[in-house]
């Protein structure tokens, strides 16, 4: 079967493949500062300036809320909410804010590495084609650079909700930990694929040089 302009469904496909990967993660990122900028206007109201992000569980099943509506009053649960808690400095630990930043820098600083990994992958797509060692290589690094930041981005969320959960007690709630991104099943899906695309490529190489 003849393909017409095969370069420029390379092309396509590549660019395809380049928002898969950056398009998630960049979201994450984005939605993390715009939380952080946000809560940091309330220190205006008297707050102090120590802002933690967590995600609350109701320890109450029941309707906690009601809200009006066109059809009347309508009961509704929260299940989850996500709370930005301001904590009196006596009450944080220093510890904990330092390992909580070393990972977020070290997750921004693997991200910015992962863009640009990103944009070469494509770059040797685009040249060489997908089934090729240079791109198969690139495309592993990507992968497991993905699932590097994602792990990275968890932990910082995870140590500061761990050991608050164990010093905080909310009325009503309890904290919860972060709910795992879309973007490990999206890492995990292409440290897959790229695993099966070599030992297609192997199978090939073996097999031309046996014809």
């Amino acid at each position: 079967m003849n393909i017409k302009n095969p370069q420029l469904k390379i092309q396509i496909l590549a660019g395809i493949i380049a928002i898969l990967l950056v398009v998630p993660i960049m979201y994450d990122m984005v939605y993390g500062f715009v939380l952080g900028f946000n809560s940091a206007s309330a220190e205006t109201v008297g707050y102090e300036a120590y802002p933690t992000g967590f995600e609350v569980i109701p320890t109450d099943s029941e309707f906690v809320e009601s809200v009006n509506t066109n059809v009347g009053t309508l009961g509704f649960t929260d299940f989850k909410r996500e709370l930005v808690l301001f904590l009196p400095a006596q009450h944080t630990s220093p510890a904990v804010n330092i390992i909580s930043t070393i990972t977020s820098v070290a997750a921004v600083l693997l991200t910015i590495y992962y863009i640009i990994a990103v944009f070469k992958m494509i770059s040797t797509v685009m040249r060489q084609g997908i089934m090729s060692q240079a791109a198969l290589g690139r495309l592993r690094k990507v992968s497991y650079t993905m699932l590097a930041v994602y792990i990275l981005f968890t932990l910082s969320s995870c140590i500061p909700t761990w050991y608050y959960s164990k010093h905080i007690l909310l009325d009503g709630y309890t904290l919860a930990y972060p709910r795992i991104s879309e973007g490990f099943v999206i890492a995990f899906i292409f440290i897959l694929l790229t695993e099966i695309l070599n030992i297609a490529l192997r199978l090939k190489e073996e097999q031309d040089l046996t014809i």
